[in-house]
């Protein structure tokens, strides 16, 4: 919430009005995360476009402070959102793809041979980028890293298709086993039977 001041030419002090800015709520299923070296970068899926949480960009880029380099980016290349976190809902400042790489462009150490940006970078450039390029996606969902219960479902239900799949092939089995028995028994009724 921000409060603005409110300026009249009369000799009244000043009033204050409360505007209430919009803050997009991301739900888990919104957030992928991408990792390099330990280090994670949270991408929130708002309206179809990719927005990064800029802490984690400037921590892996080796940014100090993230507000100042917020600061120098255009404002439709910033925002916010409400996230899930281990300690409730945060609002986390968010920037746009073009924000992402002109943080990228203009970080110093990620230019330096050497440093962690600079392999973070190379990686961004070489790795994430192409794949998202080729398949659409890159990371993992967040939701599934954090609910452990989807992911039993999910083992669940694979292991219970693969179960399945098990029995039919060892009825197969059984049957091919069964009806080689009877072309040894009309064929060669001299032998004794093998089970």
């Amino acid at each position: 919430m921000t409060i603005e001041k409110s300026r009249f030419n009369s000799e009244a002090a000043p009033q204050s009005c409360v505007t209430q800015k919009i803050i997009p709520h991301a739900v888990e299923g919104d957030i992928s995360v991408i990792r390099f070296e330990g280090i994670k970068v949270r991408i929130v899926n708002m309206d179809g476009d990719p927005w990064f949480i800029a802490k984690d960009v400037c921590e892996a880029l080796e940014i100090a402070d993230h507000k100042v380099a917020l600061r120098r980016l255009d404002a439709d290349e910033k925002g916010e959102c409400l996230a899930p976190t281990p300690g409730g809902l945060q609002v986390m400042r968010t920037v746009c793809e073009s924000g992402f790489y002109k943080l990228i462009a203009r970080s110093r150490k990620a230019s330096t041979a050497g440093t962690f940006a600079h392999r973070f970078t190379n990686w961004v450039f070489r790795e994430v980028i192409p794949s998202i390029r080729k398949t659409g996606s890159y990371g993992v969902p967040f939701a599934f890293l954090n609910d452990h219960s989807k992911r039993k479902a999910a083992y669940d239900k694979k292991a219970s298709k693969r179960g399945k799949d098990l029995q039919a092939c060892k009825g197969e089995k059984s049957r091919l086993i069964a009806e080689e028995a009877e072309l040894w028994r009309k064929y060669q009724p001299q032998l004794p039977e093998v089970h």
